[in-house]
Parts: C-alpha cells; sequence; structure tokens
C-alpha cells in the first residue's frame, strides 16, 4: 500500500509541475499584455517562473529518489544480515 502512494504521488508531481508551467505562462503572458505590465515585465515573469518550476520539480523528484534509495539499501542490507 505504501508503494501505491509513493508511485501516485510522483505522478502527481508531474501534474503539478505541469500545473505550474501553465500558471506561470499565463501570468506571464497576462503581464506583457497588461495595461500596467509590460514585455520585458512579463518576459521576466515567464523566464523566473520557468525556472523555479523547473528547480522545484527537479528537488521534489529528487526527494522521491532519496526515498527508493534509501528503501533499496534498505532491503539490501534486510539480505545481507539473513545470511
Amino acid at each position: 500500500m505504501r508503494d501505491f502512494f509513493i508511485n501516485w504521488s510522483e505522478k502527481l508531481i508531474g501534474v503539478f509541475v505541469g500545473l505550474m508551467v501553465l500558471a506561470v505562462v499565463i501570468a506571464g503572458f497576462g503581464m506583457m499584455f497588461a495595461p500596467q505590465g509590460g514585455f520585458f515585465q512579463g518576459l521576466l515573469v515567464l523566464v523566473g517562473g520557468l525556472i523555479y518550476a523547473v528547480i522545484m520539480g527537479g528537488m521534489l523528484y529528487l526527494f522521491f529518489g532519496i526515498y527508493r534509495n534509501t528503501q533499496q539499501t534498505n532491503v539490501l542490507l534486510e539480505q545481507i544480515l539473513r545470511k
């Protein structure tokens, strides 16, 4: 059951990162064409937001990778201790 939640959370991370990118693109274009915004400000929102989305998604995948690696190490140590 634990693997079920881990597998689905990894899939949800992909959805979450996709929604972040979509929100950044909408906000960036909204800023570009807003009366008080400007093209340069919208471009900065796009670049900064996309960098943020990539870093956050990468960190989340990294954390789940650490979990998987720790889980595999635990299984290997249990096999060694049984011998």
